[in-house]
């Protein structure tokens, strides 16, 4: 089996190459981006250049590595590609490509703040969301409201001066009830008929542009059945990364989910659940046993690349 991993550039595609390096993986991996200096691209077996996800040409760029390379599998590791392969999904799984993730149609959801505020609202506890800041109410968060990358374009607004930093003309915000409690990120791995197999939950400790540097894994069972149930809900499909955070009554609730492999991807293998692996077992429609993660605190660092 030859696998594409996608963004190499970024800490999640580094991640999902480290699992797959643990697991002694006999195929090719293949990584692809849009930056030639990609730290992913020397750590896999093959690279490419590729155009940005949302580029004309991106699919049938990306369809003629797929040809030359014999690739079996693809893993997305960032919320464009993710949007963008979906869409044109029949045209890889057509040719025999293997895409284990979430469908257009939820992904979409989760890709839309406002959206997924109105789908779960309901049912999940979520911080009040909306496109006009005198619903919230001082403090709170201004976000971009489509797609997620780390904590970029993220401002929080304290007082009306706050707001001449939030740029509405290059992005439309949502306005969001601001959390200033512990915040978790949770990975769950969900087989393709939506159920969740596999939830690892962890504290974030430390992080630096949404990133976490530092992580505690931990069994919460509050934690678990939410992000089972919203899995559940939204149809999920793949790696998922979810994010919660503590109101100011301590309560947790969901500011987004991202169904592809988070930044964190790698701390859930160090945890003793490797996801890449067990994605691999599925296909091959192998019996799937996992442990309970083990609660270990991770502490992440910059190593280099010599190209």
């Amino acid at each position: 089996m030859n696998i594409l991993v996608l963004s190499a550039g970024g800490p999640a595609s580094h991640g999902v190459i480290k699992s797959l390096r643990d697991i002694d993986f006999k195929g090719k991996i293949v990584s692809v981006d849009s930056n030639k200096m990609s730290a992913g691209f020397y750590l896999s077996d093959s690279y490419h250049t590729v155009p940005n996800a949302f580029d004309k040409n991106y699919i049938e760029v990306l369809l003629g590595i797929v040809k030359k390379e014999n690739i079996n599998l693809i893993l997305p590791t960032s919320s464009n590609e993710i949007i963008t392969i979906s869409k044109h999904s029949e045209m890889f799984t057509n040719i025999g490509v293997n895409l284990f993730m979430s469908n257009y149609k939820s992904i979409m959801i989760c890709s839309d703040k406002l959206d997924f505020y109105n789908k779960c609202k309901k049912y999940f506890p979520l911080p009040k969301t909306s496109l006009n800041p005198r619903d919230i109410g001082f403090p709170f968060f201004a976000k971009p409201r489509k797609h997620s990358a780390g904590s970029r374009g993220i401002k929080v607004c304290r007082r009306i001066e706050d707001l001449s930093c939030v740029d509405v003309k290059e992005k439309e915000y949502i306005y969001q009830e601001y959390l200033p409690g512990l915040e978790y990120t949770i990975d769950v791995l969900c087989d393709m008929n939506s159920n969740p197999i596999s939830i690892v939950p962890r504290k974030r400790l430390q992080t630096k542009e949404g990133v976490s540097t530092k992580a505690k894994i931990v069994r919460d069972v509050e934690i678990e059945k939410y992000c089972f149930d919203i899995c559940k809900f939204l149809e999920l499909k793949g790696s998922i990364c979810l994010q919660m955070k503590e109101d100011v009554n301590e309560k947790l609730k969901f500011i987004e989910i991202n169904p592809r492999f988070g930044g964190g991807t790698y701390f859930s293998t160090l945890a003793g659940i490797n996801f890449v692996k067990v994605i691999l077992d599925l296909i091959n429609e192998k019996q799937v046993n996992l442990p309970n993660p083990k609660e270990i605190t991770v502490l992440r660092y910059y190593n280099e690349v010599v190209i």
